[in-house]
């Protein structure tokens, strides 16, 4: 119970932090900072992201969107993606959720944040799915992103399959 007073605890003051200054530097928006609040949320519960399997990496990316928000942001939406990998001789299957928050820079245009985590996964079972993406544009539509995460075809075929590799990430499928 200490540990979730310690987790909320943390989101809030990560939260007030955000709207006191509202600047591009701070922990949380600048893309190594956000990259920073993903392992600090990942360390404050224990979580081993070498031993989630799908199902477990989306709960948990899902519940870091909903206790640590991000305010004075222009967007804070979650993308998840899946699809093939080859780089040179290496090749994978690719599944990610991603946390994908936009900022105004100092010219006043967009520039994109992301973080979150990847699966790999052995490709030649999943040779058959084709690349997909779906986003989760605000915390009103978490619920209807759930539904479409868990009913792709890559998620029922992987949810409890451990992948081959895993990487905390600021990208992803691209």
């Amino acid at each position: 119970m200490a540990g979730i007073f310690m987790l909320i605890g943390s989101a809030a003051s990560f939260a007030a932090e955000i709207d006191a200054t509202g600047t591009a530097g701070v922990a949380g928006i600048s893309s190594h900072g956000l990259m920073v609040e993903l392992q600090s949320f990942l360390h404050q519960r224990n979580i081993d992201v070498n031993q989630l399997s799908a199902g477990e990496m989306v709960r948990v990316m899902v519940d870091w969107y909903r206790f640590t928000p991000v305010k004075t942001v222009q967007s804070d939406e979650l993308v998840y993606r899946y699809g093939g990998w080859s780089e040179g001789c290496a090749t994978a299957f690719k599944l990610s959720l991603l946390r994908r928050v936009s900022v105004r820079d100092a010219s006043g245009a967009n520039d994109e944040r992301m973080a979150g985590i990847t699966l790999m996964f052995e490709p030649s079972s999943q040779a058959e799915l084709l690349p997909f993406s779906a986003v989760a544009p605000d915390a009103n539509t978490v619920e209807a992103f759930l539904a479409t995460v868990e009913n792709s075809p890559a998620f029922q075929l992987l949810a409890s399959a451990k992948p081959m590799g895993v990487m905390v990430e600021s990208g992803g499928v691209r």
